[in-house]
């Protein structure tokens, strides 16, 4: 049987399907002109001569050409700026090799006029200064990413930050910012990484901060931070890595720490804690790093290591610790790095692992501690 002959109209449905395709790209395509303005006007306010990473932001399609500009492709509002000054990416590294960019200037305020944006990253450019624009956190609230680490940003967070309801990241780190943090980002329910190292930040961290359920990293290490650590903060279920390092931070270590179910890292060393450690801390069996040291942290070593503790860094130095060293640490499955070195201990090491493996100075400069790399007892 012959096959039926094609339909006149299937060439031109066929022509018409795909002017409307490529009528829809266009459209996809095109580049607010709003959006381009504030573009060029945040570009105005920047210098970078050696990486050429604004040598493509020419013409009027910044949504498909512009390097770091994407834009939501039903809209053609810019939807993420993502500058970053330590990539990998064919554009800053040709050759394969990782490459590190130096920008200077200021972040402009015309910013805030890309009022879509979703995620704003202009981070590791070294020498980018001022403030934060204020008008970030009242302006970009369709804002989940915001990250400006390693630059030289100064003044402070702005205090309605909290208002960023979808902010899930959260990175100031290492940057010259000051001032306290602002009691409003425990209204960030969707943040999930927060960190703020290696700033001026002064001030208490805020008591309420264990409303943000979903946080799995806070990152407030090397700063000015003063008072106690809240006790919300053994509410976070969600959270992994907690750094409050290089503090000023006074008070005892909150009982309910220990009971954080996916704790894997707690760094509280180089601040001016005192009171014992808490049991819960030590028999937590997902916490492999814990590092007290450098503090006033006193009494015995809790004897509550078992079969199942598994400590890559276990540092209590430079404390204030008494008693003998706990006989059940020799059941542990693994203790790579421990250091009970600076504090008041006394008596015999235990016999075997990790005893049998590390060096003397991890004991050293206690009351009597001896056996094991220290010597035989008399």
């Amino acid at each position: 049987m012959a096959s039926p002959a094609p339909s006149p109209a299937a060439p031109l449905l066929a022509l018409a399907t795909f002017a409307v395709l490529v009528s829809a790209a266009a459209s996809a395509a095109a580049c607010s002109a709003t959006d381009r303005e504030a573009l060029l006007a945040i570009r105005a306010a920047l210098s970078e001569a050696h990486l050429g990473v604004f040598s493509s932001w020419t013409g009027t399609e910044c949504c498909t050409n512009w390097y770091g500009v994407s834009c939501d492709p039903t809209t053609g509002r810019v939807a993420d700026l993502t500058l970053r000054g330590e990539a990998d990416d064919a554009v800053m590294a040709p050759d394969g090799r990782p490459t590190s960019g130096v920008m200077s200037g200021y972040i402009s305020d015309a910013v805030c006029r890309l009022d879509r944006l979703s995620s704003l990253i202009l981070a590791d450019w070294k020498q980018i200064s001022g403030p934060i624009p204020s008008c970030v956190a009242t302006s970009l609230s369709y804002l989940s990413i915001l990250e400006l680490s390693g630059n030289r940003l100064t003044g402070e967070i702005p205090q309605s930050v909290g208002i960023l309801s979808r902010l899930t990241m959260f990175n100031l780190a290492d940057n010259l910012i000051s001032g306290s943090i602002p009691c409003s980002i425990s209204s960030l329910a969707s943040l999930r990484h927060l960190d703020l190292s290696n700033n001026q930040l002064t001030g208490g961290i805020p008591a309420n901060l264990g409303n943000l359920t979903m946080l799995s990293r806070a990152l407030l290490g090397r700063n000015r931070l003063s008072g106690p650590i809240p006790t919300s903060v053994g509410s976070l279920t969600r959270l992994a890595d907690l750094d409050l390092s290089e503090n000023q931070l006074t008070g005892s270590i909150p009982d309910s720490l220990g009971s954080g179910h996916v704790l894997t890292s707690l760094y509280l060393g180089s601040n001016r804690i005192s009171g014992g450690i808490p049991a819960s801390l030590l028999q937590n069996k997902g916490l492999g790093i814990l590092n007290l040291s450098r503090n006033a942290v006193d009494g015995t070593i809790p004897d509550v290591f078992t079969s199942q503790s598994y400590f890559m860094v276990l540092d209590l130095s430079r404390n204030q610790l008494t008693g003998t060293v706990p006989r059940s640490l020799a059941s542990a499955t693994y203790v790579g790095h421990l250091d009970l070195s600076h504090n008041r201990l006394c008596g015999s090491l235990p016999a075997g692992p990790p005893f049998d493996h590390l060096d003397a100075e991890w004991f050293a400069s206690n009351s009597c501690l001896c056996g094991g790399p220290l010597g035989k007892c008399t």
